[in-house]
């Protein structure tokens, strides 16, 4: 079944253009997912779907490769390359209720990541495919991080977005709940006293912590530290992008878990 959408003033057009505000998103806890494998992947995962738009062209020409049982929006192609976040779209985009959690619902000694004020959509987008990947039980957003439901942030997820639990931090008020709970805060940092990742117990029970870009950990994660860690570089790089860093501790906390 499909209904056509040829007008700019459409209520279902003004939605989604209002999802581009961050403000909304956090309001409607709604975000727009674009390109047709991550919207098979939102229908095959059984997502909360609220809304499927196809560009003209997308319905005449490609809709009949794939089965989408879902009912379509069939939007005029000006007015879908309106509400498009991409310069090449494929011609198809949804709306999906976001999964995001209160930090009451997280589960105890399981593995989790912090972003502590990461500032770089991509890297977001990427932390949250490797949380997907080596099966953490979810993905911590801290104060000043760029917002998780952001169009690039969920685009470089690949569709991992789907399948991570996310928890929003309001304020640092709210770590005392993880605090409560026994976890151990595994921080990111050059100090002294930083350790190699294989002489840490990464097994279970742990939160590590991936600051900024810029500036590193906030103090105010650095007060929960139960330890600092460091990985090992033989190389003249200074540092590691936050994604590739998060990678490779959460491989490690996977390698020691066997």
């Amino acid at each position: 079944m499909a209904k056509e959408i040829k007008s700019q003033d459409n209520k279902k057009i003004k939605y989604i253009k209002s999802l581009k505000q961050k403000k909304f998103r956090a309001k409607e806890e709604i975000y727009i997912l674009e390109g047709i494998k991550p919207v098979l992947e939102a229908i095959r995962d059984k997502a909360e779907i609220k809304d499927v738009f196809v560009s003209e062209t997308f319905f005449k020409e490609e809709l009949k490769k794939y089965v989408i049982p879902l009912e379509l929006n069939v939007v005029d192609d000006k007015i879908f390359n309106s509400i498009t976040d991409t310069v090449n779209s494929q011609g198809i985009i949804c709306t999906i209720k976001a999964n995001l959690k209160s930090i009451e619902e997280i589960t105890p000694f399981g593995r989790y990541i912090f972003l502590d004020g990461l500032a770089d959509p991509g890297n977001m987008g990427g932390i949250i495919r490797g949380v997907d990947a080596f099966n953490f039980d979810g993905i911590i957003i801290g104060p000043n991080s760029v917002d998780v439901l952001n169009e690039k942030v969920v685009r470089s997820t690949m569709g991992s977005i789907l399948r991570v639990n996310i928890y929003n931090l309001k304020s640092y008020e709210e770590v005392k709940t993880l605090k409560k709970l026994k976890f151990r805060f595994i921080v990111t940092s050059l100090v002294d006293e930083s350790k190699n990742p294989k002489d840490l117990d990464l097994k279970n029970n742990i939160i590590i912590v991936i600051g900024n870009e810029a500036n590193g950990v906030s103090n105010e994660m650095k007060s929960y530290a139960s330890n600092y860690l460091k990985i090992p570089m033989e190389g003249r790089a200074e540092s590691l992008n936050a994604n590739i860093a998060a990678s490779i501790l959460m491989y490690e906390s996977l390698r020691q878990r066997g």
